[in-house]
């Protein structure tokens, strides 16, 4: 049975990571809110009501803030032997399959395709 993914490591390679992780909304103004709070410690003095105003914004806020992206992931992914490309993320809302909470490994069929509206 081949695996997915053990192709042996060799120079010139290129990897590419798709990470996929669903959330549900349970409260759009304290998530809003939250939101703007850690952009302004990310970037203080600047106008957080004005950069934080859409569900993308407040995601990508908050993953910066984690860590999850930005400088400082970069950061801490450079590896001896492993030389940073560049990444590409993007928000997709009101998917029409989500993923179930936890790990979901037994899901079939092509989980990184964008649905039919935004393809």
């Amino acid at each position: 049975m081949d695996i997915l993914g053990d192709e042996p490591l060799v120079d010139g390679m290129t990897i590419s990571l798709r990470y996929r992780r669903d959330f549900v909304v349970a409260d759009a103004a304290r998530l809003l809110a939250e939101a703007r709070r850690l952009h302004r410690e990310l970037q203080p003095g600047a106008d957080a009501e004005a950069a934080v105003t859409c569900a993308a914004d407040a995601i990508y806020t908050i993953l910066q803030h984690a860590g999850i992206v930005g400088d400082a992931v970069d950061a801490e992914l450079v590896t001896p032997g492993l030389e940073l490309a560049g990444w590409r993320s993007q928000i997709t809302v009101n998917e029409p399959e989500p993923l179930r909470p936890g790990y979901d490994c037994l899901r079939t069929g092509d989980l990184f395709a964008l649905p039919p509206e935004q393809a």
